[in-house]
């Protein structure tokens, strides 16, 4: 059975850093630097006239940082980026044009700064103290993130989190949302992701909830944050610097779970064949791997391919600058009729000049830089199927 996610044509942007009514870039620093709601507002007929339907906005809740996976409170907008009514004007002006909004959202973790998270260090053991990981009894050492100290991990095994979590998508639901990313879902129990998503469906049944999936660059060491379906996955994931770590089979994990996930694998697939130098135009052993990649997965499991995302170095810069091998990835996405998650920028050529998994700090901000509204597009992207 299709739905309207079948083939949707995904333009994933970060509010800061996508227009704040300015032509030439700010310099993309760890600062806000004045992207906001209205100014995606402004260009919904410009990301619509690329060929696109959908929008997937980087997470709206009041954050210490540009970004937004810094949440500070889960009541208010990010007033960098302006308020609610800037949210639902958003929400029904796209919907007029026929086009979809996707919230990313983050349950896993919050700021440390956050108040929800201080009222569980009070002295007195704080009516918070079991949302969070607190290891040592009488001791402040909390679990943070990753190993991120200044974010630290919500306990999503308490009931009274569930909840907390799930009204605040409601909410959002409510206010019409089409669809749900969740960051880091690998580091939630799938019985919160289960509950989350029958949650949002028992108010829109057309709602769909996919997730970041993804355990590269996580070591062994920090297992105990993850949730895996079964035992099985999670020696493999223990065992991973002596065996090969599948991502295909950590995603089919959440079959069941999530109605899809952010397709990882796919990219690896497309990757592997351009480090390889075989390109990607009329490649057949490519196009077998993604077959057989596909043929993992129920048919009605939805995979969002993309190529590239806020979190990995840009396509262009994979693709060593080829215009044209880019223009033959984004080809070849949109004509397997799937899902396609498309990062801002990618149509104005944006790259990078080294990595940015090296270890440098903010070296993501490499790949998060301003929309240059003085460029042009210089992509073809095929239009959506209606």
């Amino acid at each position: 059975m299709s739905n309207w996610f079948d083939n949707i044509r995904i333009y994933h942007l970060l509010i800061d850093r996508f227009n704040g009514g300015w032509q030439v870039p700010p310099k993309s620093e760890n600062v806000f630097c004045g992207g906001n709601l209205q100014g995606v507002i402004e260009k919904l007929d410009y990301i619509k006239d690329l060929g696109f339907n959908a929008i997937m906005l980087s997470p709206i809740f009041k954050s210490a940082n540009y970004h937004g996976y810094h949440t500070l409170n889960f009541e208010d907008v990010d007033p960098h980026i302006g308020t609610w009514d800037d949210y639902q004007l958003l929400l029904d002006k796209a919907h007029d044009k026929g086009m979809k909004i996707i919230c990313d959202f983050v349950p896993n973790h919050c700021w440390y700064e956050a108040p929800v998270f201080a009222e569980s260090l009070l002295k007195n053991g704080g009516k918070h103290r079991d949302w969070f990981f607190y290891p040592k009894e009488g001791s402040d050492e909390f679990v943070s993130f990753l190993g991120y100290g200044d974010l630290p991990k919500f306990n999503l095994t308490n009931p009274e989190v569930v909840s907390f979590m799930i009204d605040k998508a409601e909410k959002l639901a409510r206010m019409g949302v089409d669809a749900f990313r969740i960051d880091h879902a690998l580091g939630q129990p799938h019985s919160f992701l289960k509950s989350l998503r029958e949650s949002l469906q028992a108010i829109r049944s057309d709602i769909m909830v996919f997730g970041e999936v993804w355990a590269f660059g996580i070591g062994p060491q920090l297992a105990g944050q993850l949730y895996f379906k079964t035992d099985a996955r999670l020696q493999e994931f223990l065992e991973q610097e002596t065996k090969p770590f599948s991502q295909d089979d950590l995603q089919a994990d959440y079959v069941g779970t999530l109605d899809g996930v952010l397709d990882f694998a796919y990219r690896d697939i497309l990757l592997e064949e351009i480090r390889a130098g075989r390109g990607i135009k009329g490649n057949q052993t490519l196009r077998n791997k993604i077959a057989d990649h596909f043929a993992k997965y129920p048919a009605d499991f939805k995979l969002v391919l993309f190529l590239d995302n806020h979190d990995t170095d840009r396509f262009m810069f994979d693709c060593h600058d080829d215009v044209n091998l880019l223009q033959e990835a984004i080809d070849l996405t949109t004509e397997l009729l799937r899902p396609f998650s498309f990062l801002y920028g990618t149509e104005q050529l944006m790259t990078i000049t080294k990595t940015i998994f090296n270890a440098e700090p903010y070296a993501d901000l490499r790949v998060r830089n301003c929309m240059d509204w003085s460029k042009s597009p210089q992509l073809k992207i095929k239009k959506t199927i209606a």
